[in-house]
């Protein structure tokens, strides 16, 4: 720890840049989530979880569910809503806004469902 400190202080005194060397991850270092031990398809699937810092391993694509796609649809609802609040007030609750508001994000949503759906590997 001292080495590392004095080198750090060695090259700030020479205007050097200091790099530090890190080593790539390794199968032991990616933590495995809580799976069943009964064979599960999971068990058998290989590459890095997203989110996990393991940039050596890959990160496999897969098609999107429908639960998500709801939920996601539901969230640009509530944020369509809240910011048109903001900046139309009560005018964004008029049938006509939101309803408006409502079909274009579902039909946003249902059209990327379906471009994802068809360009995914799976």
């Amino acid at each position: 720890m001292d080495d590392d400190g004095a080198a750090r202080d060695d090259a700030a005194a020479s205007n050097d840049t200091f790099a530090e060397e890190y080593e790539l991850a390794t199968d032991a270092d990616v933590i495995q989530g809580e799976g069943g031990s009964d064979g599960d398809a999971a068990d058998d699937e290989e590459g890095a979880v997203a989110g996990s810092f393991a940039p050596d391993l890959n990160v496999t694509p897969d098609a999107p569910k429908p639960e998500n796609v709801v939920f996601v649809a539901l969230g640009v609802c509530i944020a369509i809503l809240a910011l048109g609040r903001m900046f139309l007030g009560a005018e964004m609750y008029t049938p006509s806004v939101l309803g408006g508001v409502v079909l274009s994000v579902a039909l946003g949503a249902a059209v990327l469902y379906g471009f994802f759906v068809r360009t995914s590997d799976a």
